[in-house]
Order: C-alpha cells, then sequence, then structure tokens
C-alpha cells in the first residue's frame, strides 16, 4: 500500500458548476465554482500541498478535479455520491454590480442571450434557516474525512451547513492540535442558533462572517456595536474574529492582544465579485499557516481578494505575475488601522 502524503492544509466546502452574467459581458456557463475552488486557487499561491473534501453529484466534471489534482491538490477527500446533488448556481450582476439569482430563464432573455441547456430544470437556491440535527445532500460527516487528512494541522471550513461545521470542529480538535478557521455558513447566523454558536466556534483559531451575518445573529440581543459582538465571539474560543463589511473592508479583533483593526480593499478595476470572499480567506490561511501573524493574514486576504476581483474566470489567480502580491501586501500595509 502506497503511503499516504502528509498535507499541511486541509480545506472542506461546496463546489458548485457555475451560470454568470456578468455587467455587460458575454455569459461564464458552466465553470468551475464553489466556496471550496475559490479557496482552494487563492490559497495556491502560498501552499499547494492541501486536503479537499467535498460531496458530489454523478454529473459534477471529473475533468475539473483532474485539473486541481495537476495543481498538487489532493482530491481523495471529495466523495461522489450516486444520488443526484445540485451543483449548478446562477447569479446576474447588473451594471452596478446588484446581484440576482432569480428567474435565469428571463435574465437570459432579457440580455438576448440564448439560454444555456445545461440548466434546464434548475432549482433556483434559496436562502433557509439550517437544521440542528438533519443531515443535506452535502453535509460532511466525520467518516468522509480521510484518515491522513487528520494528520494535517491546519484545517479550514469553507460555509456550509451547521452539522458540518459543528461535527467536523469538534472530529479534527480530537487528533492532536489544530488550527482551524471557520466562515460562518448564513443558515446558522440567526438568533436561532445563539445558544449554540458558543460550541460551536470554541475550538477555533479564526472565525470569519460577513457584517449582516453578524447582525443577524445579535439581533435579539441588546448589543449594537460591531466590536463588542466580535468581543463576545472571542470569548466563547477563537483568537481572531473577522468581519467582512459591505464595501469590500475588513474588520479584525485580536483577542490576543485586544486590538482591533481595519482594512480597506485595495483600488482596482472590479470586473468579478463571485469568490472574492472565499478568495480573502485563501490568503488569509495562507499567510496565517505561514507567519502566525493576524494582521499580515489580513493584508494578504485582502489582497487575495483584490486579484479575484479583477478577472471573471476562477484560475485567474494562478498566473499573476512574480511579486504581485508581496507588492500589494506591502501598499495595503500602509493602509492599515488600529483602531
Amino acid at each position: 500500500m502506497p503511503i499516504s502524503p502528509y498535507l499541511p492544509i486541509v480545506v472542506v466546502g461546496t463546489l458548485r458548476r457555475d451560470f454568470v452574467i456578468p455587467p455587460g459581458g458575454k455569459p461564464l456557463n458552466d465553470i468551475p465554482g464553489g466556496h471550496l475552488l475559490h479557496t482552494a486557487v487563492h490559497l495556491h499561491h502560498w501552499e499547494n500541498r492541501i486536503g479537499l473534501v467535498s460531496r458530489i453529484g454523478p454529473d459534477f466534471p471529473q475533468e475539473w478535479l483532474d485539473h486541481l489534482t495537476e495543481l498538487g491538490m489532493d482530491v481523495h477527500g471529495i466523495k461522489r455520491t450516486a444520488l443526484p446533488i445540485e451543483h449548478r448556481f446562477f447569479i446576474r450582476y447588473d451594471g452596478n454590480y446588484q446581484k440576482s439569482t432569480l428567474y435565469p430563464l428571463a435574465q437570459y432573455a432579457n440580455e438576448g442571450l440564448p439560454f444555456p441547456k445545461e440548466l434546464l430544470g434548475y432549482n433556483v437556491q434559496t436562502n433557509k434557516i439550517d437544521s440542528m440535527n438533519a443531515k443535506t445532500d452535502e453535509t460532511i460527516i466525520a467518516r468522509d474525512i480521510p484518515e491522513n487528512y487528520l494528520e494535517s494541522t491546519f484545517i479550514h471550513l469553507c460555509p456550509m451547513d451547521y452539522m458540518t461545521h459543528n461535527l467536523l470542529t469538534q472530529h479534527f480538535a480530537q487528533f492532536g492540535p489544530k488550527r482551524i478557521t471557520l466562515r460562518a455558513g448564513k443558515g446558522y447566523m440567526v438568533p436561532q442558533f445563539w445558544h449554540a454558536i458558543p460550541l460551536l466556534v470554541n475550538s477555533l483559531t479564526a472565525f470569519i462572517t460577513s457584517i449582516s451575518g453578524l447582525k443577524s445573529l445579535f439581533s435579539e440581543t441588546r448589543e449594537t456595536d460591531i466590536w463588542k459582538m466580535a468581543k463576545i465571539i472571542s470569548e466563547w474560543g477563537p483568537e481572531y474574529v473577522i468581519i467582512e463589511q459591505d464595501n469590500f473592508s475588513n474588520l479584525l479583533w485580536d483577542r490576543n492582544h485586544q486590538s482591533r483593526y481595519r482594512l480597506g480593499p485595495y483600488q482596482n478595476k472590479v470586473v468579478n465579485l463571485i469568490g472574492i470572499h472565499d478568495a480573502f480567506c485563501g490568503g488569509f490561511i495562507g499567510e496565517l499557516k505561514k507567519t502566525y501573524d493576524p494582521v499580515k493574514a489580513l493584508i494578504a486576504g485582502n489582497v487575495a481578494s483584490s486579484i479575484a476581483m479583477e478577472a471573471n474566470h476562477p484560475f485567474y489567480a494562478l498566473d499573476t505575475i512574480p511579486g504581485l502580491h508581496e507588492a500589494r501586501a506591502d501598499y495595503l500595509y500602509s493602509k492599515l488601522e488600529l483602531l
């Protein structure tokens, strides 16, 4: 039996077949997507030996997985099931980058575009509250994790359902010291999960959430101050709390030093908004794994996000010129605000 390789980082998340109508551009039909892919592609700048964990249905393109393998990533944690999984995801952005995920047939028609046959029968994804104890088609459980993945010391969980996040944070923590980072799923950042979140985050190194998700979670409390919300979450366990703002700025609460930072986006032309928050996570965890410095990780995350904004194709980040990340990091360091 061949010896399974040691993987420094494991990333858990969803994979998608994206259908995108960008503002004023030609449609991007059936391209690779999903939280897992966007995170891994931008993490690749720091580390390519990444263990990937996901669940896919029978129609997910094998050649996309083969390409990830060619990049040095390990796909043994991606389980193909015999049951269908809805991987298709449609989104349209108008000229002001307002997004819509509804009525794809009408949206293609309004743009005078042919409707892709691959989208026939597509079920529009709706936001709903997660279940605390019921699995979805894409829920990852302990037995889905390859044995050698448990040796990894750095784990990142992309947005998924509550059950996946709750089970896996506890499962990985049983196998020696881990640094676990997690980007929260929308389905549980709601008041109904208020009493469940402390257990979910108590073994985390970093907890990443949108500002809307954070406000939603605290909406039935008396707290309205964002920094106090971040501090409360950090007292439940995470060393760092990162808050993604609507203007592409990011906030960092560092519990160890009782410090708070704000970092605006790198100012460049915005072409794409798909996967930019996952790109941030790829940069953040790559730099955190390398330096254990949350401020450098925050900057690296914003750099990765800026690169994701520049092109519509998810693999664009792999072709950037040498030194680009470092040059943008130097620039953004001068813009960092210690509040």
